[in-house]
């Protein structure tokens, strides 16, 4: 095959091929590594290296794989072998060695100084191919049909012996990463960790390699016919003495590591990464298949959907190694509570012993249901009522949040009997009651507080309820959530991936974990790519789009060597600028929603800082009131105005930096950006003392004693 460059950029960082043999009209598409990295396609595999998407060019489908980072080893990316060119290699091999797999069609990657910046490769479909994992996922009847399989068998059997007798290994050899098509052709593809070994470390890789196709195979396949298919790898009749010693490494290879059925153990040796679907056995030995897992506590407790005995069911599983017993008890007897004062819950199915050791309780699944919307009173009425009910039968929810309560069919259920108490006092329903409404935002919160009030005293008429020591319950719980999830923001959790290494840290929203792992690998090489909004010496804006959607990136830059002394050992700005989003998002106040925070780090020092939120559409206030200062403000427009610096000041927070440029209309609300130099005061004296300069430095915005800076004075709270 010829691989003589038919395309080449005059930057000689960039080394980019289309391969001859290429369709005229996918060259042109994939001339230059700008353009593949800009293409759009349906994304099929993605982790926090790579991103697959596919794209179809005059009928014809290609594969192309971007690769952004080399891993967590930082020096790797000097001194290590990209993996993007690792896999086009070892795609070209498999070709040369007459293995089938997909056509390289054009690969590349861009360096700058040695070091390794992004990369892509670009394969053909294989047309009406499937990998044989999904066959096994999916039951397909075709690996039951024995002269079928046969020639599929012998076919890996074949590609494994190609490799292991040239030295080489595959090092993922999974069925998932093994083709077929209609016609039973086997083709071999995704390869980026293999490679040439020498003994003695080459038989171990050769086992770990023929353990990883066992893995799947011993669930589907008999035990005849794994032994048929090691007899043709081997190309002998019969087994010999050193032949049955290998077999035996191979099949005990993931022991302790690869069951066909989950434990208790495995579980919570998994911590967040448990698999799903996922296979456990209950203490009377059934099976529970969960499907999806829904919240995971690592090591603790685990919540999933799944099936047993036919039906779909909710399931709770308790594995903690000291107290597992003692949660599950205390989920039993809540269930049970709410049970005898017939308050609405999912019905229990049945609870016990995890085989071995740990938990359960499976539960009716509420196929449908939804959460309470935390701004609608039509879904907050019930659940208020619902809390009225629970705490005149004696019963209260200790961690008391919409999250316990689900919406289904029009009825109101609830969730957590582990979280069901008996209600101590009058004062303890008080307090409950007010935890309940510090989950709203003080805007919602203090516009349906009477309308809430009365749908609880449906549910409770006899509890009295003093407005004051309300108010004072309700500030404290809302005070003390604030701490408890400023506190998370930081701190690896079920809400976020928080890393830290010798040489970065990183915090981002998990739920957004996979969308944003390839931007934290190296948003410098994003903000290049992206469209830029600021370039200054202090900061670095810049608007990208990730899987279609904007994004904004803001680069806290290092200016001079003392600046870096001096920024060494403080929070960085965009630290800073993290908790105050979460802060100001937490009490309702619009600000675009903060995604994630990277610090470049040596060890405790700390260096240039990155900050990722969603993208805020709109104009800028300075844009927006352009030539109005004598004409003054439309009215939604001071409204917002209004409305936002009533919020901050509520909150007693103050911006430090109050320009036109650092607000953006949004529809009817005012965003506030440029967090950094936030502050929070304990006391009112303080913010107000500070309030005093931010009001005159937004006044200052527009000219004096027009009628915008007029309108504009009316709007803020006094000094």
């Amino acid at each position: 095959m010829s691989h003589k460059r038919i395309d080449a950029q005059t930057d000689e960082r960039v080394a980019w091929q289309v391969l001859p043999g290429a369709d005229p009209a996918a060259a042109a598409r994939f001339a230059d590594l700008d353009a593949v990295f800009a293409l759009e396609g349906d994304i099929v595999a993605k982790d926090s290296l790579s991103r697959t998407v596919r794209v179809e060019i005059n009928g014809r489908r290609y594969y192309v794989k971007r690769y952004h980072g080399l891993g967590k080893k930082p020096l790797r990316r000097w001194f290590g072998t990209p993996r993007v060119q690792i896999e086009w290699e070892n795609l070209r091999r498999f070709a040369d060695w007459g293995i089938p797999t997909a056509r390289l069609t054009a690969r590349g990657l861009e360096r700058e100084g040695g070091r390794f910046l992004r990369g892509a490769l670009i394969t053909d479909e294989l047309p009406n191919t499937v990998d044989l994992g999904q066959l096994a996922r999916n039951g397909d009847p075709r690996l039951q049909d024995p002269f079928w399989w046969h020639g599929i068998s012998a076919q890996i059997a074949d590609i494994a012996y190609s490799m292991h007798a040239r030295r080489f290994v595959h090092g993922d050899l999974k069925w998932r990463n093994l083709l077929v098509d209609g016609g039973g052709q086997v083709f071999l593809i995704d390869c980026p960790s293999g490679g040439f070994w020498r003994p003695p470390f080459l038989e171990y890789r050769i086992i770990k390699d023929l353990a990883c196709l066992d893995k799947v195979a011993k669930r589907q396949l008999s035990r005849a016919r794994r032994l048929r298919f090691y007899l043709d790898y081997i190309g002998k009749p019969h087994l010999d003495a050193r032949d049955k010693r290998r077999i035996r490494r191979i099949t005990g290879f993931f022991d302790g590591r690869d069951e066909a059925r989950d434990t208790a153990a495995s579980l919570r040796a998994s911590g967040r990464r448990a698999l799903a679907p996922s296979i456990v056995t209950l203490g009377d030995g059934s099976a529970l298949t969960i499907e999806r897992w829904l919240r995971i506590l690592p090591g603790k407790r685990l919540t999933g959907v799944g099936h047993w005995q036919g039906r779909a069911v909710l399931a709770k599983l308790f594995l903690a190694k000291r107290d597992s017993e003692r949660h599950w008890q205390r989920e039993q007897r809540g269930l049970e509570n709410l049970a005898r004062h017939a308050l609405p819950a999912p019905r229990p199915l049945a609870s016990g012993a995890l085989e071995g050791a740990g938990h359960f309780i499976l539960t009716e699944y509420l196929d449908g249901a939804r959460g309470p919307d935390a701004a609608a009173a039509s879904d907050l009425a019930p659940v208020f009522e619902m809390a009225g009910r629970m705490h005149a039968c004696g019963l209260l929810q200790a961690d008391a949040h919409l999250g316990n309560f689900l919406l289904h069919d029009g009825a109101l259920y609830i969730v957590d009997g582990d979280a069901v108490r008996p209600a101590a006092s009058a004062d303890a329903c008080r307090d409950n009651l007010a935890l309940l409404f510090a989950q709203l935002t003080p805007a919602v919160e203090n516009a349906l507080r009477t309308d809430l009030l009365a749908a609880y005293h449906k549910g409770n008429p006899d509890l009295a309820i003093d407005a004051a020591p309300l108010q004072a319950s309700i500030e404290r719980a809302r005070e003390a959530r604030l701490a408890d999830y400023l506190d998370k923001c930081l701190r690896d959790c079920s809400l976020f991936k928080v890393a830290q290494g010798i040489d970065r840290f990183f915090s981002l929203v998990r739920a957004e974990e996979n969308f944003l792992l390839p931007l934290t690998a190296d948003p410098d090489a994003w903000i290049e790519q992206g469209v830029a909004l600021k370039r200054g010496r202090s900061a670095t804006l810049a608007r990208i789009e990730l899987e279609d959607r904007p994004l904004v990136i803001k680069r806290y830059n290092i200016k001079s060597a003392g600046h870096a002394l001096s920024r060494a050992w403080r929070p960085s700005r965009a630290w800073q600028s993290w908790l105050a989003a979460h802060r100001l998002r937490f009490l309702g106040i619009p600000t675009p929603r903060p995604l994630a925070l990277i610090e470049r780090r040596f060890g405790p020092l700390r260096g240039r800082a990155w900050l990722v939120t969603e993208y805020c559409a709109g104009p800028n206030l300075q844009e927006a009131l352009a030539d109005r200062a004598e004409s003054g403000a439309p009215t939604e427009t001071l409204d917002a105005v209004r409305r936002l610096f009533a919020q901050l000041a509520a909150a007693r927070i103050s911006h430090g930096d109050l320009k036109a440029t650092n607000f953006i209309l949004n529809g009817n609300q005012l965003c506030v950006l440029d967090l950094d130099a936030m502050r929070r005061h304990d006391s009112e004296a303080a913010w107000r003392k500070v309030w005093k300069k931010d009001r005159a430095r937004f006044l200052r915005n527009w000219p004096q004693d027009s009628a915008l800076w007029r309108e504009m004075e009316a709007a803020l709270p006094p000094a």
